[in-house]
């Protein structure tokens, strides 16, 4: 039996991935062209965005692989029914329980991997984006400055920018600078104006600046002026520190965590979201099953069939999950009701459709 198990694993690789990568590529095609703009626009390296497309991806992941799962399994066990594969194995003697075997085995395989993306990577992921992204708009304000806009706490600067240009490379410049940076030694900042300024490895460049300190009265104390003058941010991020406020970044043991600590009003968003890391998951099993039970049997169904029925019943899941936690966390109804209603649906069915086989 162990060569019908490897050869059932095998034949659902290609499809499971398939269907993962598909789900996946619907769920940050949105995410990607807005990174084109960034790439376009803001002129942000395709490197950095790269790596933030990366940073995105694990959250997405754990939530398209229990329906690619589902999607690779029935496109698999559709092609078995139509070449009669399944119909071999019928009359060979192999029970349905035995078909369900391997299936089940790895499901479960995939529920632990799931959960491993949450507790072990998911917040790792959004702190290395969230570093990332602060990191990128310091060392090109241009990600996120607009014409007259004023930067506080950059470092011991703070910035204004009047305006921002084109370069005769298409590169953002900003035009009309100001630089205010704080002294220790009095309440008047030193003021540093630039004609324009870019930005290169953390620090921004000036052209044709103009320096000012002031003394304890705030008279001018000193005056100078520089073809080129350079501002290092780069000690900023050497005590940079992320802290993730996203509750659906957090895992388990930090939502918890947080909730033990007492500071916060609103527990309930806290409880829903324990409930849906550990219910989302635990739907690739039931999903995997299903997907099997669907497709296998005497008719003839099409990947077309087998593709329909799978975003029919993946849609009716995620919104009934959507809509419960929705309620759950307006205390409209009770968070477990609220998040595990739709995998006691989806267990129903799932009993319903394999009694059916069965007989």
């Amino acid at each position: 039996m162990r060569i019908i198990d490897k050869y059932i694993l095998k034949e659902i690789t290609m499809p499971v991935i398939f269907g993962v990568s598909l789900f996946t590529f619907i769920f940050v095609i949105e995410i990607i062209v807005a990174m084109m703009e960034s790439i376009i626009v803001k002129g942000i390296s395709i490197i950095d965005v790269l790596r933030m497309l990366s940073f995105y991806l694990p959250p997405i992941v754990v939530q398209t692989i229990p329906m690619g799962m589902f999607l690779g399994i029935m496109i698999t066990f559709a092609n078995f029914t139509k070449t009669s594969e399944s119909t071999a194995m019928t009359a060979t003697g192999i029970s349905l329980k035995r078909i369900l075997k391997p299936i089940i085995f790895c499901a479960i395989g995939v529920t632990f991997f799931i959960f491993f993306l949450q507790e072990m990577i998911i917040h790792r992921s959004y702190g290395k984006l969230q570093f990332l992204t602060a990191k990128i708009a310091y060392e090109n304000p241009v990600f996120q400055l607009k014409d007259k806009t004023f930067i506080e706490d950059v470092d011991e600067y703070s910035l204004y920018v009047d305006r921002l240009v084109s370069d005769s490379n298409f590169e953002k410049v900003a035009s009309g600078v100001l630089i205010f940076q704080k002294n220790d030694n009095g309440e008047f900042p030193s003021l540093l104006i630039g004609e324009s300024a870019h930005w290169e490895k953390s620090s921004m460049i000036l052209t044709k600046s103009s320096f000012y300190q002031y003394d304890e009265e705030g008279r001018e104390s000193l005056r100078n002026e520089f073809d080129e003058k350079i501002v290092p941010l780069n000690a900023y991020f050497d005590d940079i520190k992320i802290k993730i406020k996203d509750i659906e970044a957090l895992n388990i043991s930090m939502l918890i965590t947080e909730l033990k600590n007492g500071e916060i009003e609103n527990r309930i968003p806290y409880f829903v979201e324990i409930h849906r890391k550990i219910a989302l998951p635990l739907s690739t099993i039931m999903l995997s099953i299903l997907g099997v039970l669907l497709t296998i049997g005497h008719h003839r169904s099409g990947k077309g069939l087998s593709f329909s029925l799978s975003l029919g019943i993946i849609f009716s899941y995620i919104t009934l999950l959507n809509v419960g936690m929705v309620m759950a966390t307006r205390g409209k109804i009770p968070v477990f009701i609220g998040v595990w209603i739709p995998n006691v649906l989806l267990l129903i069915l799932t009993l319903f459709v394999y009694k059916k086989k069965v007989r």
